[in-house]
């Protein structure tokens, strides 16, 4: 049973329509909005996208092959603080941040942290 991944998988669905009503929002505003609010919100939820769906997926692989319950919470507790780092980050300002980059960053570095445990789990079954 995967209740861990089904937890952050909850948690990030709902930040993933908090992201899509934020573009929607943006979009009826028009005017109203900064010109580079536009791009931003439509580049937050796409990242999301993009980065989202396949670290859950090695969450739920990692899960279920026995990984400890606390790694897999650090794991997803920390993807779900790097994503709402980035979206915060992102929406402040146009240019570059502390917090977009530590989310960005973090999340790329939780990846590859998550694809090395698969590959350790993975290689070990052998």
């Amino acid at each position: 049973m995967a209740s861990i991944t089904l937890l952050y998988a909850g948690i990030l669905i709902l930040l993933s329509v908090l992201l899509a009503n934020q573009v929607l929002y943006v979009r009826l505003r028009g005017d109203k909005e900064p010109e580079w609010r536009d791009n931003t919100v439509q580049r937050v939820q796409s990242n999301f996208v993009e980065n989202v769906p396949l670290s859950l997926f090695l969450l739920f692989l990692i899960e279920i092959t026995g990984v400890h319950p606390h790694i897999v919470h650090t794991l997803g507790s920390l993807l779900v603080i790097f994503r709402v780092l980035h979206a915060w980050g992102m929406s402040r300002s146009p240019g570059a941040n502390y917090p977009r980059l530590i989310g960005a960053q973090g999340t790329f570095l939780l990846m590859s942290v998550m694809g090395f445990i698969a590959l350790i789990m993975g290689v070990s079954n052998f």
